[in-house]
């Protein structure tokens, strides 16, 4: 399990990610078997057993179980997090990766994406639950046959454990959780009351199976340790970002008025609403100021209308919509500072990326995001909800370049600890240990 603190010496942390896979590959060789000098017959046999082992772990079959895929219209953070990270697995370790996850309009049954293959299910996004038992099956009738299936649990479960013929690991990015309420309003409560008892149903199967669990960040781990889950059913693997794509450019300097972004999915319980109402404050003290929010979602109407009634023209407030890599890479590069407002996430990824161009942040000091900074040294946080302290630590850095700087640096440095590359090498060692029944 690697745990990143939160820390003051940041040059220390390479030290200890580094410190910790050697550990780790000790531990692996210390597994592998010894070619002895004079080996018997029977214990020639022994290693070539042992041998055979090892190297079909390294080509086993793995079925992944999401909602989406990464070409999905309502593709998210879950959805790259398996592509990054099994797309390498697929490509570099030898794993034969298949996934089922739902379809959408126009959308091909399958095709190779990343190395991986993606077969879509007749269901929709909606329906997929109720149908991926029965397609798991119409797979195994065929003669596909699956060393491990991998459960990603990012919505509503779909309870594999209870009805796959192999083991099952579960994969955990976060829960609702009375969150869910945010999302819908007071006469639509049958669908929060679904999300709870979907998740408190899944919660009880990983308890009773000891399924073993890999949670993107300490605090949706300590969700599962409140569930009554064992700690030693669980491991942390952090999520990562493409540093080959998210890094400073000299050549790009910050926009010429103080921008504040926020980039990410507009759902109501994200309470980007919160930032919005910040505005007229930080206008007020930083002459200019002006906001970016890059995405789409359902809760876009109600931010339109609620700048319009603070009288915050498309000067102060702009919605720039769904934006390509390459925009999204350069918003990021220019943001005097980025923004998370959420109550609740996984892990902040957005925000990582950010802190990878070189760009402080202000998150909610909130599960999944306290994570994600470095709290005065690479941003700041700030009480969830709490606008007028929004206001203040955003003003803070909008009137001070040397601020900005200091903490721009420090966000660079920090942020390339966290590489998809190292979130493969990890689960790869989950993987063989799940497979070999280590874990």
């Amino acid at each position: 399990m690697t745990s990143i603190p939160r820390m003051r010496r940041l040059p220390a942390i390479s030290r200890i990610f580094d410190a910790h896979r050697r550990q780790e590959r000790r531990l692996w060789r210390c597994l592998r078997p010894q070619r002895p000098k004079k080996s018997s017959g029977i214990r020639k046999l022994s290693l070539f057993l042992t041998i055979g082992h090892m190297e079909s772990s390294l080509s086993a079959s793995i079925l992944l179980i999401n909602w989406q895929d990464r070409t999905n219209p309502f593709f998210g953070g879950a959805e790259v997090h398996l592509h990054e990270i099994f797309g390498r697995l697929a490509r570099d370790y030898g794993y034969d990766v298949t996934l089922l996850c739902a379809s959408y309009p126009g959308a091909r049954r399958e095709e190779m994406l990343d190395g991986i293959r993606i077969i879509r299910s007749e269901g929709n996004r909606n329906t997929f639950d109720r149908r991926v038992r029965r397609e798991y099956e119409r797979l195994i009738e065929q003669g596909e046959r699956f060393d491990l299936v991998v459960e990603d649990m990012n919505k509503m479960p779909f309870m594999a454990a209870k009805w796959a013929k192999s083991p099952v690991l579960v994969q955990v990015h976060h829960f609702f959780g009375r969150t869910i309420w945010k999302e819908f309003p007071w006469f639509l409560f049958p669908f929060p009351l679904y999300v709870i008892w979907g998740e408190g149903r899944a919660l009880r199967l990983y308890r009773d199976k000891r399924l073993p669990i890999v949670s993107v960040s300490e605090s949706t781990a300590e969700d599962l340790l409140g569930a009554g889950i064992e700690r030693d059913r669980i491991r942390v693997i952090y999520n990562g970002i493409r540093t080959n794509v998210f890094y400073p450019d000299e050549s790009i300097s910050e926009a010429e008025t103080p921008t504040i972004v926020y980039l990410g999915r507009i759902k109501t319980y994200k309470r980007v609403d919160v930032l919005i109402r910040a505005m007229p404050a930080i206008r007020e003290r930083v002459e200019g100021a002006r906001l970016v929010i890059i995405g789409s979602g359902d809760g876009l109407p109600a931010l339109r209308k609620l700048a319009d009634q603070l009288s915050l023209s498309e000067n102060a407030v702009r919605f720039a919509g769904f934006v390509s890599e390459e925009e999204k890479v350069e918003y990021l590069r220019k943001a005097w500072v980025a923004v998370n407002t959420s109550p609740k996430e996984g892990w902040g990824i957005v925000g990582m990326e950010a802190q990878a161009c070189g760009t402080p942040v202000v998150v909610s000091d909130a599960p999944g995001l306290r994570e994600s900074v470095v709290e005065g040294e690479t941003g700041f946080l700030f009480d969830f909800g709490d606008v007028e302290q929004l206001a203040e630590k955003l003003t803070t850095l909008l009137i001070s370049s040397d601020l900005r700087r200091r903490m721009g640096e420090k966000a660079v440095e920090w942020a390339h600890n966290f590489t998809w590359e190292r979130s493969a090498e990890e689960t790869d060692l989950v993987l063989r240990d799940v497979i070999a029944g280590r874990f």
